[in-house]
Order: C-alpha cells, then structure tokens, then sequence
C-alpha cells in the first residue's frame, strides 16, 4: 500500500466529506457513518454513484417533459 505523506480533505458541504489519510485510504463521511476505502475501491463506488446520478436525473427529466 503507497503510503501518502500528507492527508487531502475535500468538505462536501454540511455533513458530507471525503478525506484521504496518510495511509492512502479514502474516508467518506455521511452524516454520522465514515466508509473507509482503498483507492481501487473508491473509484468504484465513484463510478456507481456518477452512473446512478446520470439515470436518476435523465429519468426525472423525461418525467418532467411527459407531464408537459
């Protein structure tokens, strides 16, 4: 495992953020629950969460255009 000299924080806004420690590993934090990830790990779960996003918002939009 690379172990990183330096931690990296990214605040989400409210009670979101994700942090990579020293150690490499990718700490998500929703609310009160933190999911820790290797790297590989959390690039599939980025992937997950883009695609479902894109199909949850091309759905919600031809939703919006059918009502019209």
């Amino acid at each position: 495992m690379q172990h990183h000299s330096a931690s990296e924080s990214l605040p989400g806004g409210g009670s979101l953020a994700v942090h990579q420690c020293g150690h490499g590993l990718i700490h998500v934090r929703v609310g009160r629950v933190t999911v820790t990830l290797r790297p590989e790990e959390f690039h599939r779960l980025a992937l997950l969460v883009s695609e479902t996003h894109i199909r949850l918002r091309t759905r919600e939009i031809v939703q919006e255009y059918s009502a019209h």
